[in-house]
């Protein structure tokens, strides 16, 4: 009995061993990863669907799906009011809108990457689907490229929106009726487009709102009023910073010594008015600033009118009053001056020409210069006299040119002495030595051409690989002569100056006034020592 009794748990035990290695779930190895995307294989509505009046999409899948990203990713255009919730289960997926669709209304929906296969991550591509709430399913489409103005290269992510035409439109409140981004090559295309009349834009929408604003995104427009009824396609957009807001005044900085008004962007020219002329103040302006220096020393408050204009001739007019802080200090600082420094270009050790020209910048106004203490030596050993003549200062006496023909063949020394400038403060600048070959011309190249087509005054730069100016000349003939060329790769841009005053213009977005045009050339020109490229010819349109 006994001896049965164990046969019969032997046995037990062998078939469940074996049973349970059967059933044991061991993974393939070195089995093809999978890179197979998931397949739509049903949608509610059917794509192309006409007259839906439901209020929920479904879609499903052949095989376990992710759409963790898809709330971000998902594009309804046009856009769809209020919310929706994604219901997602093991192989497909719910949108739920707590709104009615519009009534007559082609809506597409683009998933982008917001579809994925649940293990290894595929991504479904070009997942879209498209119906209408009405009779029938618009199908116009509308198809281009973005790119940099300035640097001809194409912008992803990119924000197109077109606008059905109304009386008026302001971009910085209006939400664009269809809009869609741009992928890596600066492509976008409009598809299910309504038969009708738009306006065009494109723009860096940095922050996602589908609103312009123009203080921080790029812009481009097509001026006129694009009339939709055939599909229109190769239309090109080159994005630009256009900020036509008047200045603002952004804040000030209060110091013992001066006192800063910063405004929200660059400014091209300044007029100052003091509202008691006995309370005038010596001032300085550089970019988006304008300072006030406590000399003679102030301690009431001093009020100022000014206006000031952008390079598009924004005008702000405001009244400033100024108090500068902590008077006592100022007065205990004059008996610790000090030192400054100043800035060159060209920097030592930088190539200069027979013809010298050389730019000092300084940080507060200059208001006396010892020529006793600046000298220039050509190779070392000659000098060169230096008198007023040679130094041109601008208004605010914060930057000099200094010009000079010299007769050096190797090198240039410019010392300056300390106390060689005393600023407005009384503080004298501190020494500063230069040194600079003298150009070789065999050291460089000559780049040489004409262009053909517009008639208009033109700016021809040099631009190297990163969109640095390395040369300019302003023409009226269509013609360029760059000399003492760096060797190097350079694409030669060109901007259509049209009002002839020697600088790109951006227009007016609010008034439909484009932009001066921008052109670059097809190919690079390589540039090589004492090599010469002549007779470049350059097309662009006659308009």
């Amino acid at each position: 009995m006994l001896k049965n009794n164990l046969y019969q748990v032997v046995t037990f035990l062998i078939i469940s061993n074996l049973l349970l290695s059967c059933a044991q779930f061991v993974p393939p190895t070195g089995g093809k990863r999978d890179e197979v995307a998931p397949k739509l294989i049903k949608s509610i509505p059917q794509n192309k669907q006409t007259n839906f009046k439901g209020q929920q999409i479904e879609l499903y899948f052949d095989e376990l799906i992710d759409v963790t990203s898809l709330r971000q990713e998902l594009v309804i255009i046009p856009e769809q009011e209020g919310y929706f919730d994604v219901k997602p289960k093991s192989n497909s997926v719910v949108l739920k809108f707590d709104k009615p669709f519009k009534d007559s209304t082609t809506y597409t929906l683009n998933f982008k990457k917001g579809v994925k296969d649940l293990n290894e991550r595929n991504e479904v591509q070009n997942l879209k689907l498209a119906f209408s709430t009405g009779a029938k399913i618009d199908s116009l489409e509308l198809s281009g490229n973005v790119k940099n103005l300035f640097t001809n290269q194409p912008i992803l992510d990119a924000q197109v929106s077109l606008y059905q035409v109304q009386d008026s439109l302001n971009l910085k409140k209006t939400k664009p009726n269809y809009f869609l981004k741009t992928d890596s090559s600066g492509n976008f295309k409009f598809e299910n487009l309504k038969k009708g009349r738009y306006r065009l834009y494109a723009y860096t929408d940095k922050n996602n709102n589908l609103r312009f604003d123009a203080k921080s995104e790029l812009i481009a427009f097509v001026k006129d009023t694009i009339k939709l009824d055939s599909n229109i396609s190769n239309i090109d957009l080159a994005l630009y910073l256009a900020n036509n807001d008047k200045p603002k005044n952004q804040k000030t900085l209060q110091r013992a010594e001066d006192f800063t008004v910063i405004y929200d962007k660059n400014i091209k020219t300044y007029e100052v008015s003091f509202v008691n002329p006995a309370d005038s103040l010596p001032y300085s302006a550089i970019r988006n600033e304008i300072k006030f220096y406590n000399i003679p020393l102030k301690t009431d408050t001093v009020k100022v009118n000014i206006t000031v204009r952008d390079s598009a001739d924004n005008a702000l007019t405001h009244l400033q009053k100024i108090k500068f802080r902590d008077a006592e200090r100022r007065t205990t600082r004059r008996t610790n001056q000090k030192n400054f420094s100043f800035q060159t270009d060209p920097k030592s050790r930088e190539a200069v020409e027979k013809n010298l020209i050389i730019d000092l910048f300084f940080d507060t106004p200059i208001v006396k210069t010892d020529f006793s203490k600046i000298k220039l030596l050509s190779d070392t050993i000659k000098n060169e006299p230096l008198d007023e003549k040679a130094f041109v200062w601008n208004m605010f006496k914060t930057q000099v040119k200094i010009t000079k023909a010299i007769s050096a063949t190797r090198e240039i020394k410019f010392e300056f002495q300390t106390g060689a400038f005393i600023d407005i403060k009384g503080d004298s600048s501190q020494a500063t030595t230069l040194r600079n070959p003298i150009l070789q011309p065999e050291d460089y190249g000559i780049v040489e051409g004409s262009i053909d087509g517009n008639k208009a005054n033109k700016i021809v730069q040099l631009v190297d690989e990163n969109y640095k100016v390395e040369a300019e000349q302003k023409t009226k003939d269509n013609k360029f002569n760059f000399l003492n060329v760096k060797p190097g790769a350079y694409l030669i841009r060109i901007i259509v100056d049209s009002n002839g005053n020697g600088q790109w213009d951006y227009g007016n977005v609010e008034q439909d006034i484009e932009p001066e045009k921008v052109y670059f050339s097809e190919e690079v020109i390589r540039v090589k020592a004492n090599f010469e490229l002549r007779g470049l010819k350059q097309s662009i349109p006659e308009k």
